[in-house]
C-alpha cells in the first residue's frame, strides 16, 4: 500500500466521524464536574478583570473594549486544551500591556487526547506510512470540533461572567465586546454589539 492510500485508509477507518462518539463523553465530564469546570472558568475571567481595573487606577490601561479567549493549539503538542484570557483596550492588539489569565478545557479535550494515543497504537499497522507528524496534523484538524464545543460552553456562561464582581469593578466602554477565536485570526462575538467602524479598527490594530 502506498503511503497516499495508507492514510486515505488510516482516516476512513480511525478519524472521519469518530469525534461525534466524544459528545456523550464531554456530557458525562460536565455533568460530573460541573461546579468545579464553571468556577474554572468563572474564576480565571474574574481575576482578569480585576487586573485591569488595577492596570486602569495605575494610568497603564484605557477603558476595556475587549475581552478575548484565544485557543493555544500549541498547547495540544503537550497534551493540554489551553486558552488565553486576554483583556484590551480600544487599541486591541496594539495595547501591548498585558493583562491575561489561563484556562484549561481539557473536560472537552480530554476525549480527542484519548482518542490520539489510540491513533498511535493503531498507526504502527501501517508500516511506517503513518508518521507521528501526520498525527499532530490530523490532531490540529480535529481539534477544531472541540474548540466549537469550548466556545459554546464559554458562551452558556457568559450571563454569570457578567455578574462577577471583577467584571464590575472594570472601567468598560460601551462598545465592549466578549470574543472567541484564535490570535489575530477570525474570532467570534460572544457578547456586545460590534459597529459597522469596528472591523476596520480591529484589522489596523491586528492584522485581521
Amino acid at each position: 500500500m502506498e503511503r497516499e492510500a495508507a492514510i486515505d485508509d488510516f482516516l476512513e477507518k480511525y478519524v472521519f466521524g469518530r469525534w461525534e462518539e466524544d459528545i456523550p463523553l464531554i456530557g458525562q465530564a460536565y455533568e460530573k464536574n460541573q461546579a468545579e469546570i464553571e468556577a474554572g472558568l468563572l474564576n480565571a475571567v474574574d481575576g482578569v478583570c480585576r487586573k485591569a481595573a488595577l492596570l486602569q487606577e495605575q494610568h497603564l490601561k484605557g477603558d476595556s473594549q475587549y475581552l478575548y479567549f484565544t485557543f493555544l493549539r500549541t498547547s495540544l503538542l503537550e497534551r493540554k486544551a489551553c486558552y488565553r484570557i486576554d483583556v484590551y483596550d480600544h487599541r486591541w492588539y496594539l495595547d501591548r500591556v498585558e493583562c491575561s489569565a489561563r484556562w484549561e478545557a481539557d473536560f472537552i479535550f480530554d476525549p480527542l487526547f484519548r482518542r490520539m494515543d489510540e491513533l498511535e497504537s493503531a498507526r504502527l499497522g501501517y508500516a511506517r506510512k503513518i508518521s507521528a507528524m501526520d498525527l499532530d496534523r490530523i490532531l490540529q484538524i480535529v481539534a477544531v470540533y472541540y474548540h466549537s464545543f469550548a466556545v459554546e460552553f464559554i458562551r452558556t456562561l457568559v450571563p454569570d461572567l457578567l455578574q462577577s464582581e471583577g467584571w464590575g469593578v472594570m472601567r468598560k466602554r460601551p462598545d465592549f465586546l466578549v470574543l472567541a477565536g484564535e490570535y489575530q485570526d477570525q474570532s467570534e462575538v460572544l457578547f456586545g454589539l460590534l459597529e459597522p467602524d469596528h472591523d476596520s479598527d480591529r484589522s489596523e490594530a491586528g492584522g485581521m
